[in-house]
């Protein structure tokens, strides 16, 4: 019986290291380690500013407050994405409008998202799903002699790079998270990009309690509390330490994967963008026989992941479908299966995951 995590954060003894001395200056809330992991994301990221939040969804949040949108006007949303998308626009006073996916990116469809702008549409929130950009020339070309602003959820893309801008640094304000899935993690966190500055003083005041800093009791602005602590700063400048090995073993670990599964009958794998980097965030492939594959791998002591249940079909959300053609979202939920690319894998435990997976597709699985 294998016993395999869907996510296994990538940790050492450099984060261990860090942590210490964070408790031993006694300095938990903001200070040198946040300082340190901006000055560090600003130079890999190519940003000319850029601000820390709890966490992604708290990032969207705030940037779509800093874009200053009308309230209850759209925002444009792929359906294929996590509820944390949706939940950001809906929770700053603004409508989500789903548009489908294309079938071999997973990226928003351009031509579907056309179709969608009215007059009422402020914003587009193109999502860089599964650690790969969406085609940001279509969108930016569509957007451009308009009002309708792009906010880039890139909460995936750290490190990704699309014609040689970073994701999070193409449209008006991009959002990264750092959760223990992602490329890199601090437990919780986001980085929000901007470059512009009108958005960026914005977003030091609404996350600093409507103060540009602390130590004051002046608060010129509206704001709350949207910090980080110097804890998770100290775990992520480790991690940004040893960000090209971490990007290293997933790729390797996906072309592992690529070459068991590549050519299996019956799957179909996830195709990145043209023109975009690639640093996997699942192996994600689409397979009719997706719950058998997904329980003998269960069963088999390999812990799995479905794809997304599309957000124009969420309970709290069916209100704000817009279109009848949605037909991409639902299907790659029906047929869509995430397999573990962390860190901590073997090149054993992965032909192991690929011969399981092998067996249903192909057949050969008999009880």
């Amino acid at each position: 019986m294998l016993n395999i995590k869907q996510v296994s954060p990538n940790m050492s003894q450099l984060e261990l290291d860090n942590l210490t001395r964070s408790i031993d200056q006694k300095w938990l809330t903001e200070g040198p380690f946040c300082e340190k992991f901006l000055d560090s994301s600003l130079a890999l990221t190519g940003a000319k500013y850029a601000v820390l939040a709890p966490n992604g969804t708290l990032g969207l949040y705030l940037a779509l407050l800093a874009l200053d949108l009308e309230p209850g006007s759209e925002v444009i949303v792929p359906s294929f994405t996590f509820y944390a998308s949706a939940m950001s626009v809906y929770f700053a006073g603004l409508v989500p409008v789903f548009v489908d996916v294309d079938p071999k990116t997973y990226n928003l469809d351009i031509e579907k998202t056309k179709d969608l702008i009215s007059s009422r549409t402020s914003a587009i929130m193109p999502v860089h799903i599964y650690g790969q950009s969406a085609d940001m020339d279509s969108l930016v070309s569509l957007c451009k002699d308009t009002n309708i602003k792009i906010i880039e959820d890139a909460a995936q893309g750290y490190g990704v790079f699309y014609k040689g801008r970073h994701t999070g640094t193409i449209g008006d304000v991009g959002v990264i998270s750092f959760f223990a899935d992602k490329t890199i993690t601090m437990g919780e966190g986001a980085l929000i990009l901007t470059n512009d500055e009108k958005i960026y003083e914005k977003l030091r005041l609404l996350r600093n309690q409507g103060r540009p800093n602390s130590g004051t009791f002046i608060h010129p602005s509206l704001g709350m509390n949207f910090r980080i602590t110097d804890l998770q700063a100290a775990v992520g400048c480790a991690q940004l330490e040893r960000l090209p090995d971490i990007i290293a073993s997933r790729q390797l670990n996906h072309k592992l994967y690529q070459k068991k599964l590549g050519e299996c009958e019956n799957l179909t794998l996830h195709q990145p963008t043209a023109g975009s980097d690639y640093i996997p965030f699942r192996f994600a492939f689409t397979s009719e026989h997706k719950e058998q594959i997904l329980n003998y791998l269960e069963s088999n002591g390999v812990q799995t992941r479905s794809f997304f249940y599309p957000m124009h079909m969420q309970p709290k959300l069916t209100q704000y479908k817009k279109s009848d053609d949605m037909s991409v979202s639902e299907k790659l939920f029906k047929t869509g299966v995430c397999l573990p690319i962390h860190g901590g894998l073997t090149n054993e435990q992965i032909d192991a995951i690929s011969s399981l997976v092998t067996e249903v597709s192909t057949g050969k699985l008999t009880s």
